[in-house]
């Protein structure tokens, strides 16, 4: 009996994990990465999950018990994990403060109305306040503000007033026409949803909160309308946890203890199922 459920439990986990492997697997044929080419990623994926969280308490995880672990041979572990570095490339560093810098001007008094709506900025601080200068410089002190300008203008994220300040296109930085911008955001938004489905089917207490709505046999004219009042409310949502989220990080921040993390997201999925007759 004990044996027919487990079959039974394998045979589920195999079709969820179908189901989530033939996005990524169009995403890799797109970009012209083979089965082979994700090969070696996966290597590197499975040795550095198995080092950061399957190790014992009060002993050195050693390339051995990570081979056990995978199935990886052991000369193989030991490769992975002596090339293995915390590399972090520019894009990465460029998108994060984007979304640091949008998020401030979206979040702090400093830079919104009185019904917090974020206000128009003068270009330099030179011109007046509040300046895009000034908010650059707030977050951090190593990048240009003229240059960081000049990229947002060309991705469109903000436009030019008639009196000469800028205000923002959209309530988040998404950038419209990097692909190695994109690529963080979306590694680092669906590994955080998976994180949460991981950590549920754990069975961890209590829960992380994952819901979702499934509807089908709709019309364009109401996917429409429902896609329209979706992005309405989870933008609403965004923007109040934003600023809520904004408030608190500036009263923990000062205490070293605190090191939790959140990541809070929003979708809207849909297909023409006659697009694909094999869903």
């Amino acid at each position: 009996m004990e044996s027919n459920l487990q079959t039974k439990k394998d045979q589920l986990f195999a079709k969820a994990l179908v189901l989530i492997l033939k996005p990524l697997v169009k995403i890799l044929i797109h970009n012209n990465i083979t089965y082979i080419g994700i090969q070696s990623l996966l290597k590197k994926a499975y040795v550095q999950v198995a080092e950061a969280v399957f190790g014992l308490p009060d002993k050195k995880q050693t390339d051995s018990r990570i081979s056990l672990l995978t199935g990886i041979h052991r000369g193989d572990v030991k490769r992975i994990r002596e090339s293995l570095q915390d590399q972090t490339f520019e894009k990465e560093i460029k998108a994060s403060l984007g979304a640091q810098l949008v998020s401030v001007w979206l979040s702090h008094t400093k830079y919104n109305d009185e019904s917090g709506n974020p206000l128009p900025l003068f270009k330099m601080a030179s011109e007046g306040a509040p300046s895009f200068e000034e908010l650059v410089l707030s977050v951090s002190k190593d990048k240009h503000p003229r240059s960081i300008l000049d990229d947002w203008v060309n991705q469109r994220l903000i436009s030019t007033l008639e009196d000469g300040r800028i205000m923002l296109n959209d309530k988040g930085y998404v950038p419209e026409d990097d692909f190695e911008e994109k690529l963080f955001f979306a590694g680092k938004n669906i590994g955080a949803h998976l994180e949460v489905v991981a950590s549920n089917l754990e069975s961890q207490n209590p829960p992380m909160f994952d819901r979702a709505i499934y509807y089908s046999k709709l019309s364009e004219e109401s996917i429409e309308k429902l896609e329209s009042r979706s992005k309405k409310k989870m933008m609403a949502l965004l923007t109040e946890m934003n600023l809520l989220a904004r408030q608190f990080q500036e009263a923990d921040e000062a205490n070293d203890k605190n090191s939790g993390k959140i990541h809070l997201g929003a979708y809207f999925y849909k297909k023409n199922e006659q697009d694909d007759e094999s869903k």
